[in-house]
């Protein structure tokens, strides 16, 4: 009994360790809204706005992608992607059909 509970205690240990590496390797680290400088200016102008918005973060096409849309239920919009950098990716609306992230969607900031 006590080999299968510290089996499970070392297995769970390296699951969350997975998960801090798996973050920390993403663009802008564990604490993007900090660290990138331009996700940080897109916050504070979209924290000016009445409606609700929010940004995420995730795997496109093998990048870091950092989503930006809106979360009121009234609004129909199409989210805008940005790079690591800063750069609004140019997205065809055949890839809005088709769009996948390869990667889990983190929120990293949300407006009241």
């Amino acid at each position: 009994m006590n080999r299968i509970i510290g089996t499970f205690l070392i297995l769970s240990l390296l699951s969350l360790a997975g998960c801090e590496k798996a973050n920390s390797e993403l663009c802008g680290g564990n604490d993007p809204a900090n660290d990138l400088p331009w996700l940080k200016q897109q916050i504070s102008q979209l924290s000016t706005l009445t409606q609700c918005n929010s940004i995420s973060r995730s795997t496109y096409k093998e990048q870091t992608v950092f989503v930006l849309s809106t979360c009121d239920p009234n609004v129909n919009s199409t989210p805008i992607l940005y790079n690591c950098d800063g750069n609004k990716l140019e997205l065809s609306p055949n890839d809005y059909k088709e769009l996948k992230f390869t990667g889990n969607i983190e929120l990293i900031w949300r407006s009241n």
